[in-house]
């Protein structure tokens, strides 16, 4: 059959499945950059991706075949998902085999992807690369979830054939229905090297990005950054009983926390179980963090249940024991989704929606006067705004007003997603997060500072990037806290690596006030793969490097000697210190706490 007799290739299906099912043998056309290695065999279409319908529409999105200028390809399928289908293959394109497939076979599929938008916290479009039998069990040889960001981006994955597949009785292709997205692929190839080929010299999928290198030009003015902002001067004199300098005593100076906001999400679940993991829980919580978030025990759905408030309260206080500061998580998450089901029904009645805003806001502010360090008055207005829509955006003014009059001593803050991570390229979604941050400040909003929820996944933001972000919003005069960091992939060294990269850069900014992780545990982790222990409480890769960094690099811990003043000196990270001077037979202990500003201390044996 010639091509253009396909002419059920160019029909949209409507309200169904979408798979395209295509047997031609075309001659092979170069997709992308990346040369194939010699031997390799086409064993779908060639030039795939231009044999597709020009629209096809389905109630889960559309797909549309574009041109592409300036890239090793022409044509590009773009795929707006509008609705997140029950599975994700309800939603997808596939090209059946155009020769026989042998079990055992090495095989290479390449293929280009970028985001366009996608409603997730870190802007990245996700797909799921497929290669399976062309019928019931569908059993895959290839099934892997990918992620991309706002630039095009070549994937290319090695795999083998895991049965023997006659002509067109496998099929190769991308399941698209993973979440609310609109994005573009373009070059599907798959190439079959044989069995004999040995599978690690094929080109495989490696992320990186720009600055990674450990000689990276912005490590030297990061460090320079952190010296000057996250230190303080030190200086201990010793003196006898009558006031004469004491030569040669020796002072142990020894950090006990940071001042720096370093923590995570937790859950009131995990700081009160009885068990033994719980044990483990709440010890790492008490060792190494100086703040944290309640992950969902604070959202209105969790609040609205007044079973709830005894076990919140429990554990804000044994937090609150420890010293350890508490982020409110979040009063108005403002789409019908995120809100409970009653404020939908009030839609055509906004002054009853109003008065029941209001009245959470009052209620919970109120309860948890006193426990928390700031609220998240308003979490991702971008694409949360359906009761903006029906109120109006000034209504967000008075909910900042109204949790400022509950509770005046807590910080007020706008929290949102995709400003540092979706590579930092989404545009539309920082300029929206600055023009309703502006709006807030101009109409006299008590708004302290701005969250930035950081989920990255598999497309970092070089730390340049990311210092330049973080400068922009900075001008905005208000404090910046890192609310939800998390590395959702399953390359623990990329995620170590840039679990490094990413606290440097944000700790060198001296407008970022704090670094929370979206949670630490594998088993109490909304995903799994983003966590720093794992089940069984081994720390992976990127957990060691935020150890290395938070408990060693930038911790104080010095022993000095005082000089014939009786006087010694040194720099350290901000923060409380316990200080022990010994001279002889003497020791004498005192608990301070080093601002940026520095202290001088005068002990007396």
């Amino acid at each position: 059959m010639k091509l253009s007799d396909s002419v059920i290739c160019r029909k949209p299906l409507i309200e169904m499945n979408i798979l395209f099912i295509l047997t031609t043998i075309i001659p092979a056309v170069a997709f992308a950059a990346t040369p194939v290695p010699e031997g390799g065999r086409l064993v779908i279409p060639a030039n795939a991706i231009t044999t597709m319908r020009d629209t096809t529409i389905s109630r889960h999105g559309k797909l549309t075949r574009i041109k592409v200028e300036n890239q090793p390809f022409t044509e590009a399928i773009r795929c707006e998902i509008t609705s997140c289908p029950a599975n994700r293959w309800d939603i997808q394109f596939q090209f059946r085999t155009t020769d026989r497939v042998e079990k055992g076979e090495v095989l290479w599929a390449r293929f280009h992807a970028r985001t366009i938008s996608a409603k997730t916290e870190n802007g990245e479009g996700r797909v799921c690369a497929i290669f399976e039998r062309a019928g019931p069990p569908h059993d895959k040889s290839l099934n892997v979830d990918l992620s991309f960001g706002h630039e095009w981006k070549e994937f290319y994955l090695p795999f083998r054939s895991l049965d023997t597949y006659e002509t067109g009785k496998a099929g190769a292709g991308v399941h698209l229905g993973l979440q609310e997205q609109t994005f573009e692929i373009a070059g599907f190839e798959v190439y079959s090297f044989g069995k004999g080929y040995d599978l690690q010299r094929l080109p495989r999928l490696k992320v990186s990005y720009a600055g990674q290198a450990e000689e990276a030009s912005w490590r030297a003015a990061a460090e320079t950054r952190i010296e000057k902002i996250r230190k303080g001067d030190l200086a201990v004199k010793v003196t006898d009983a009558v006031g004469k300098p004491v030569r040669g005593a020796k002072i142990s100076v020894a950090m006990k926390r940071h001042s720096f906001g370093w923590g995570s999400a937790v859950t009131v679940k995990g700081i009160l179980r009885q068990d033994p993991d719980g044990e483990k829980y709440r010890s790492i919580i008490e060792k190494y963090f100086t703040r944290v978030v309640f992950e969902n025990d604070l959202k209105w759905f969790s609040w609205d249940n007044p079973a709830n408030h005894a076990r919140i309260i429990q554990a804000a206080d044994w937090l609150r024991e420890r010293k350890i500061e508490i982020r409110g998580h979040t009063l108005v998450w403002p789409s019908w989704k995120n809100t409970p089901r009653d404020l939908q029904a009030m839609k055509d009645n906004p002054d009853v929606l109003r008065k029941r805003i209001n009245s959470h806001i009052q209620d919970e502010v109120t309860a948890m006067k006193g426990r928390l360090v700031d609220w998240d008055v308003i979490n991702e207005p971008y694409s949360n705004h359906d009761i903006m829509d029906i109120l109006g955006n000034e209504e967000m003014i008075t909910w900042f007003k109204l949790a400022k009059s509950c509770d005046p001593g807590a910080k007020l803050y706008l929290n949102d997603y995709a400003i540092l991570s979706a590579s930092g390229l989404d545009k539309k979604h920082q300029d929206h997060f600055e023009k309703t941050l502006r709006f807030l400040k101009d109409d006299d909003a008590p708004i302290s500072g701005l969250g930035m929820q950081s989920h990255f996944g598999g497309t970092p933001t070089p730390p340049e990037r990311m210092l330049a972000i973080l400068d922009r919003f900075a001008a905005l005069g208000l404090e910046i806290s890192i609310t939800e960091h998390d590395i959702d992939t399953s390359d623990e060294q990329l995620q170590a690596d840039f679990t490094r990269d990413f606290l440097t850069i944000v700790y060198s900014h001296p407008a970022v006030v704090s670094v929370l992780t979206w949670g630490f545990w594998e088993k109490s982790h909304w995903r799994p793969n983003g966590a720093y222990y794992r089940s069984d409480w081994s720390v992976k890769p990127a957990g060691q490097a935020w150890l290395d960094l938070v408990t060693r690099k930038w911790w104080t811990n010095v022993v000095l000697k005082t000089d014939a003043d009786g006087c010694a000196c040194t720099r350290g990270f901000l923060g409380d210190y316990e200080i022990t001077v010994t001279h002889g037979s003497v020791t004498k202990t005192t608990n301070i706490k080093l601002p940026t500003s520095g202290i001088n201390v005068n002990i007396t044996l």
